[in-house]
């Protein structure tokens, strides 16, 4: 069974774990609670990140109008309250966008230039009910092009 790992400080058992890098040097501190809660105990420059962490999370300064969603919410749930969100929150998260799904401005969960399963079988059923609809009336010609536009779509879904 392992030690735990001692406060840095007053040798109790340690809760707290920092590790800050600097230049390319690694600098680990554990602390028991006590001594973390007064910040300043050991090597100052170890809160030093915890202080830049709690300084870079401003207060929410920006808030959609359409469904209330904070700056704050986003980077707590990684995604958007609505389609709105994306015009209020596209310029202060631009950067952190086009790293995540390379384009600034929303473009849906499909990728550019297909159709999505449920519009083709959409589609599917609309052309074989005008199929129907011309052999009734004995349309042959029409019937003939929705016949090749049936066989294509299913061929398509069965791709998918």
């Amino acid at each position: 069974m392992s030690n735990p790992l001692k406060c840095s400080v007053c040798d109790a058992v340690a809760t707290v774990h920092l590790t800050q890098i600097v230049q390319g040097k690694v600098t680990k501190a554990d602390f028991c609670e006590a001594c973390a809660a007064k910040g300043g105990a050991g090597d100052a420059a170890v809160f030093k990140l915890a202080d830049a962490v709690n300084a870079a999370t401003p207060a929410p300064a920006i808030t959609c109008p359409q469904c209330g969603f904070t700056d704050v919410e986003f980077r707590r749930r990684g995604r958007l309250g609505c389609p709105s969100c994306w015009q209020v929150f596209g310029v202060a998260l631009g950067g952190l966008l086009t790293k995540v799904q390379h384009e600034i401005k929303h473009v849906g969960r499909a990728p550019a230039g297909t159709v999505p399963v449920g519009q083709l079988r959409h589609r599917l059923q609309a052309a074989q009910q005008e199929l129907t609809a011309a052999i009734a009336a004995e349309d042959y010609e029409t019937a003939a092009k929705l016949r090749d536009e049936v066989a294509r779509i299913a061929t398509q879904l069965d791709t998918l």
